[in-house]
Order: structure tokens, then C-alpha cells, then sequence
């Protein structure tokens, strides 16, 4: 009897991860949320096979409707794989993440569910892709997010967000003072980064269009000025993370390629090189350790042979004993670290 049973059990079908409806009468639904309006829910809920069926029978489920009213919250069932894709999804992905959100979207308002949180990782790759027409819509997406989600730390960064979509879609000017107020006010760090952020990305869209204007802008003492303004501001915004909040590694990674942007559009392609070095070598699990490799095997053999980081780290090892020690000059001054700027010429 007892070998009878256990083939049943392990004969039984192994159903999916369900979602949990608590009802405000105590009572309990599970099942997989299928949809929902203003009015009721939609539970498939899975039914006992027919007698006599097979074990490799096709599970069957039945649709049944709760009034929302009657529904006092909703557990929602694990969901690794999606877990995954929304931590490591790239610009490759957004068709795939834009599938998730349109099934998530009417779920938006409902606690604990992860429909915000979707939303603004497809907004993001949105604005990653730097096409204005997919800006505009990352633009509209946080909007709605910042209205509708359920969780204060999903309408912070659908805000942050929204700021980023501004500068992307020519609105810089609100967004920076949007920005600058969100910095000097905020207690959390990971605000202040993203703020920051935000003051960068502006700065570098302002340095680019100067660019674009005045090509011949060094002959100009007129644009010199504001041309050197930028080029600072964009690399000081960028550069914070990893200059004082180290072990924000995504944040770091990404301030340090957004730098590598600034070094490659002023013409300092050795300077890029360091930012992406120190990518690969201090935040290697980043979305940003990829494309830093690529560019780093992109430029040619004798330039990736200059280290200067790792001259400086062989320079200050130890002198082997009995060795004489090197005079040192009074005017001699510490290095700087590899990605740390210079002040332009003419600045």
C-alpha cells in the first residue's frame, strides 16, 4: 500500500509556482492571475484530473472570477527566470521585456506585484537604444509608473527616470533643475548617484550639441569657456560614483563609461582606455565589463601596451635588499589614479 502511494505521489503533475489571492474573509485562492479590471479578478485554477486519465495527461484549468472587493492582497508566485532577465536584460532584450510589461501593465496599481518594476527596466534599455522615438515613449512609460505604482521605491526611480527621458527628449533644462534640487536635498546615496547621473548625461548632450555647432570651437574664445565648463561637469557628475561610492559597482561602471564617452569625444582615447580598463578589472559582473572589452581589443596593440597604472604599481613595489634606494627629488609629485581627468589645455 504504502509502495502504491508513493507512485501515485510521484506520478502526480508537478504544477507551476501559483499565485495566493488572501481574501478579507480569511479564506485563500490560489491559482495564476490571468487578468483583472476595475471590478474582478481572474484566477486559472487547476483541476484534479479525470478519473482513469494517464499521468502524462495535460493539466487542465478552469477560470474563476473574485470581485476585487473581496481580495484583501496577493502573494505572487517566484519568479526566477523573469527575476534574471530583469537584472541582466540589454538593449537586445527590449522586444522581450516590452512582452512582459504588456502583460504586467493592468497590474500596475496592485501591491507587490512587479509590474513597476518591469516598466522601468524596459524604459531604460528605451533610452539606451538613443533613438528619439523610443526616448519619447521611456518618457511617457516612467511617467505613468511614477503615477500609478503601488511602491514608493518604484515611483522614486520611475522619477529618476523620467529626469533622464527629459534630458534624452530636449527638456535638459527642467530636468537639471529637477535634478539639482532631487541632490541637495536627498539623505540616500543611491539617489544622489542617480542624480548626478542625471546632471551628467545633461551636461554631455550639452557638450555634444556645442561640439556639433561650433566644429571649429578652440578658435572661438567665446565657446572655449563653456566648451571647458562642460567637459568638467559632465566628467566631475560621471566619475562620482567611483571616486566615493566604490561599491555601487553598477552605478561606478556605468559613471566610469559614460567618462569613457567624454575622454573619446574631447579626442583622449588613452584616458577612455583607463575608464574601460578599470571597468574590466573593478566591476567585471556589470552590464558595462562587455562593451568596455570590445572597445579595449577594438584599439591597436601598441596603445593598449601603455599601462600607466600598472607602470605606477611597479614603481612604488618594494626595492629588493640590499639594493640601493633611488634619490627621490623634492618636486616629485604622486600619480594620479588612471581615470582621473586633467584639466584641458586652454581651460
Amino acid at each position: 500500500m504504502k509502495c502504491l502511494l508513493l507512485c501515485l505521489v510521484l506520478a502526480a503533475p508537478v504544477l507551476p509556482a501559483q499565485d495566493v489571492l488572501f481574501l478579507k474573509s480569511g479564506e485563500k485562492r490560489s491559482g495564476r492571475l490571468s487578468g483583472l479590471d476595475a471590478q474582478q479578478l481572474r484566477l486559472q485554477v487547476p483541476l484534479p484530473p479525470p478519473p482513469g486519465s494517464p499521468a502524462s495527461a495535460q493539466q487542465v484549468f478552469a477560470s474563476v472570477t473574485i470581485p476585487r472587493k473581496d481580495v484583501d492582497y496577493i502573494e505572487f508566485a517566484p519568479d526566477p527566470a523573469m527575476e534574471e532577465l530583469l537584472k541582466s536584460a540589454t538593449i537586445s532584450q527590449v522586444v522581450e521585456i516590452g512582452g512582459l510589461w504588456n502583460r504586467a501593465e493592468p497590474l500596475l496599481k496592485v501591491p507587490r506585484s512587479s509590474a513597476a518594476r518591469i516598466a522601468n527596466v524596459l524604459g531604460s534599455l528605451l533610452l539606451q537604444t538613443g533613438d528619439p522615438a523610443k526616448a519619447a515613449r521611456a518618457l511617457e512609460l516612467f511617467k505613468e509608473v511614477e503615477v500609478g505604482a503601488w511602491s514608493p521605491s518604484d515611483k522614486l526611480a520611475a522619477r529618476q527616470g523620467r529626469l533622464r527621458a527629459m534630458v534624452a527628449t530636449g527638456n535638459a533644462k527642467e530636468a537639471v533643475d529637477e535634478a539639482m534640487e532631487l541632490a541637495a536635498v536627498t539623505e540616500n546615496p543611491a539617489v544622489l548617484i542617480e542624480a548626478k547621473y542625471i546632471l551628467a548625461t545633461a551636461a554631455d548632450a550639452s557638450l555634444r550639441r556645442l561640439l556639433n555647432d561650433n566644429p571649429r570651437w578652440e578658435e572661438d574664445p567665446h565657446v572655449i569657456p563653456e566648451r571647458h565648463r562642460l567637459y568638467n561637469e559632465a566628467l566631475d557628475f560621471y566619475l562620482y560614483p567611483s571616486l566615493f561610492a566604490g561599491s555601487e559597482s553598477e552605478a561606478a561602471a556605468r559613471g566610469l563609461w559614460g567618462a569613457a564617452g567624454i575622454y573619446l569625444l574631447a579626442g583622449e582615447s588613452q584616458k577612455a582606455l583607463e575608464c574601460a580598463r578599470d571597468i574590466s578589472t573593478l566591476y567585471p559582473g556589470t552590464k558595462f565589463a562587455g562593451p568596455a572589452a570590445e572597445f579595449i581589443a577594438s584599439l591597436p596593440e601598441a596603445q593598449r601596451a601603455i599601462n600607466p597604472e600598472k607602470e605606477a604599481r611597479a614603481g612604488l613595489a618594494p626595492a629588493p635588499q640590499n639594493a640601493a634606494a633611488p634619490d627621490k627629488s623634492p618636486e616629485e609629485k604622486p600619480k594620479k589614479k588612471s581615470h582621473e581627468k586633467k584639466k584641458p589645455k586652454n581651460s
